[in-house]
């Protein structure tokens, strides 16, 4: 659910520790903690490279163009493609969807219509790329299946806004219990571009936050490439429009064992849309706004 994460050299995390802040402990008895800030570095350092790689940023998207139902898209240079690629190849590509996967085709040779389409469709999973020289689809489902234009000229990709965060905190660093719905229930998740998604109320966790008791709704998201184990806790705080993003931010479990899992806000992410409106990123529920400051995670990038 975050941005996409590449490996790092250790000359390229060193190099990123002033955009990155200071180091944390790791908080569990006897665990070695450099282990655990090299990790925690490792992560931070990975996402500014993603933001620099022009077929994943979201810094470089452009454009956005929605599928309706099965009819195809077209993308290329030519007057009669349906998305207007400038400079790329007539015809490059054509996308479908079929349940919830893409079928993707190659173009054929030059002219107009369905004459140009000779290859087989290869069918491919939400999230992938399709590069097309100068341009990247990033093909998006949710239940609402879309591609994501990215362009490596795009000037965002110089000027930004990239990635910032709070410095560590180890003591919000946290193990919970989630306790699960007896029966888990269907929700409507709202969307920044309007759209309702479909997601399960699994259970909710019940943590201490600054001496406070606190309750966090985690939810599954039923959508194409969310699995079974899918946790998310999508949430504001006293930071919220301040410090941190207006929108909110989110949270991914990390399971232990049984119903425990660990709650690190160190780990805390802004929804793909803090860097472009072109995303459709769900909205935190009412339940999951919370009354104190946790100053931990990625900051406001500013910029939007």
């Amino acid at each position: 659910m975050n941005v996409g994460r590449i490996k790092g050299t250790r000359h390229g995390i060193l190099a990123a520790l002033s955009c990155i802040g200071a180091v944390m402990a790791d908080p569990r008895p006897g665990a070695p903690a450099h282990d655990a800030n090299t990790k925690l570095l490792e992560e931070r350092a990975a996402t500014l490279a993603s933001f620099a790689d022009p077929h994943q940023s979201p810094l470089a998207a452009v454009a956005r163009e929605d599928f309706q139902g099965a009819k195809p898209l077209s993308f290329g240079g030519a007057a009669d493609d349906d998305v207007l690629l400038e400079g790329a190849a007539s015809h490059a590509v054509r996308v479908r969807v079929e349940g919830d996967h893409f079928l993707v085709e190659r173009g054929g040779a030059a002219g107009s219509g369905d004459a140009t389409w000779g290859g087989a469709a290869e069918e491919v999973k939400p999230g992938t790329i399709v590069e097309l020289g100068r341009y990247s689809l990033r093909l998006s489902h949710q239940n609402f299946p879309a591609a994501v234009v990215l362009d490596r000229e795009s000037p965002r990709l110089r000027e930004g806004p990239r990635p910032r965060w709070f410095a560590p905190d180890p003591s919000l660093r946290l193990e919970a219990v989630l306790v699960r719905e007896a029966k888990p229930r269907e929700e409507i998740v709202l969307s920044t571009r309007g759209n309702r998604r479909h997601a399960l109320h699994v259970g909710t966790f019940e943590l201490t936050l600054h001496g406070q008791r606190v309750r966090l709704s985690a939810l599954r998201l039923l959508e194409p490439g969310v699995g079974e184990a899918g946790l998310s806790i999508f949430f504001r705080d006293a930071t919220t429009g301040h410090e941190s993003y207006p929108v909110g931010r989110y949270l991914e479990p990390e399971p232990l064992a049984g119903d425990r899992y660990v709650l690190d806000f160190n780990r805390a992410y802004n929804p793909t849309c803090a860097f472009s409106p072109l995303y459709n990123c769900p909205i935190p529920p009412r339940e999951n706004v919370l009354p104190l400051a946790i100053r931990a995670g990625e900051r406001d990038p500013g910029g939007h």
